[in-house]
């Protein structure tokens, strides 16, 4: 396996990628509306200098002429980064906690979509689709292998689909001082004028939301994305902002339930002593969400391009109702629960009645599982990386 696929496994096993645990199926949510808003976003992205250090590494790279492994040069050279970034004090450093040691989720493989995403990545020279990162790594193999001519240059040299109006690397980026995560003046304008050519995916015809708020002189420091000051720059998007503000305080009173009920059916059908933790916190999490939640229409979702099929719609639907009727036993809700964890988890569900459901439960420990919260759609990521455009006029 190479390790893209690895990487993307292991996210998968981990199952929360995007920040959320997923056991319901509530991260469908959450992705199709952040990929709708913040196309070629990511939960793991941390600063924005970060999509010109990938191709300024890879152009490196490119004028090396003795290169025995592509893929390890790649890793030193990703590990070097954070090394310097950290010497500087920089906060968001991917690697960090890993290094020396190389990252499981090293920047290009953590950018490589928002390369493409916003412009900053062409397609191959067929023209037909963007290149992936072994594809380029096996372009660079090749050319390392490539006959010189008398002056030691390539006589083919590789070719690296990154666009040519991109900045240049700074004088300072090959080397071993300090680096910073600060955007020179024509880095700001440069990568402004990309996310600002973002165009939406419902309305491919006009910008998305990510591309107004990058032609903003500041962000609104706001908690949520679907705020009121966000929501006047949404446009066309701004019905469906609403509904994935709703749909966030339906997701983090279903995350509540999910483990109240583990909590329930641990103490009862298993008779294993259990504190009341999430139990005890449902009632409070109902207060603060369950209006928003209650507004939702599920119709609404469906014409956002969320699908919406059994179980997982029969959860939304039965949560709703058992809002409605307030003060019901969290039971209630315990069959479509764990239909729809069982479909999304099979022998790994918590919920589960097998022997295996039952040994699930018996090793969780509920202090331990993180506490509902509501969806997020990246903003608080979208929100960091826009921060490092102020001051691009």
């Amino acid at each position: 396996m190479s390790r893209d696929a690895i990487g993307r496994a292991e996210a998968q096993l981990d199952g929360h990628s995007e920040g959320v645990r997923d056991e319901i199926g509530f991260l469908l949510i959450h992705q199709r509306y952040a990929d709708r808003f913040f196309p070629g976003t990511s939960v793991l992205h941390t600063r924005l200098r970060y999509v010109l250090f990938v191709p300024w590494m890879y152009e490196a790279l490119q004028r090396e002429t003795k290169v025995r492994s592509v893929q390890r040069s790649v890793e030193r050279a990703e590990v070097r980064l954070a090394g310097r970034l950290l010497d500087a004090g920089e906060d968001g450093v991917i690697g960090a906690r890993r290094f020396p040691e190389k990252s499981n989720q090293p920047p290009s493989l953590i950018y490589w979509t928002a390369l493409g995403a916003w412009g900053l990545l062409g397609p191959t020279r067929d023209g037909e689709h963007l290149p992936t990162r072994s594809r380029i790594h096996a372009t660079l193999s090749s050319a390392t292998r490539t006959t010189l001519d008398d002056d030691g240059v390539p006589l083919n040299p590789s070719y690296l689909p990154f666009d040519k109006l991109m900045p240049d690397a700074p004088d300072d980026f090959v080397g071993d001082g300090e680096l910073t995560f600060v955007l020179l003046l024509d880095e700001k304008k440069y990568l402004r004028k990309r996310l600002s050519d973002v165009r939406s995916v419902h309305h491919p015809g006009e910008p998305s939301l990510l591309a107004k708020l990058a032609l903003l002189n500041a962000v609104p420091d706001v908690e949520h994305c679907w705020d009121s000051e966000i929501l006047k720059y949404a446009g066309r998007d701004r019905d469906a902002l609403l509904r994935a503000g709703q749909a966030a305080a339906l997701a983090v009173i279903g995350r509540g339930v999910y483990a109240a009920l583990v909590e329930e059916i641990r103490e009862c059908n298993d008779s294993i002593q259990t504190s009341r933790l999430h139990r005890d916190k449902l009632p409070l999490i109902l207060a603060e969400h369950a209006e928003e939640a209650s507004k939702l229409n599920l119709l609404g979702l469906q014409m956002d391009g969320i699908d919406l099929s059994e179980p997982f719609s029969a959860v939304l639907t039965e949560t709703q109702d058992w809002i409605h009727r307030k003060n019901g036993p969290v039971r209630d809700l315990l069959d479509c629960y764990r239909r729809a964890e069982c479909r999304r988890k099979g022998q790994r569900a918590r919920l589960s009645q097998s022997l295996k459901g039952r040994e699930l439960r018996r090793v969780w420990e509920n202090e331990k599982h993180p506490g509902a919260k509501p969806l997020h759609y990246r903003w608080h990521n979208v929100h960091r990386l826009l921060n490092d455009l102020n001051g691009a006029e």
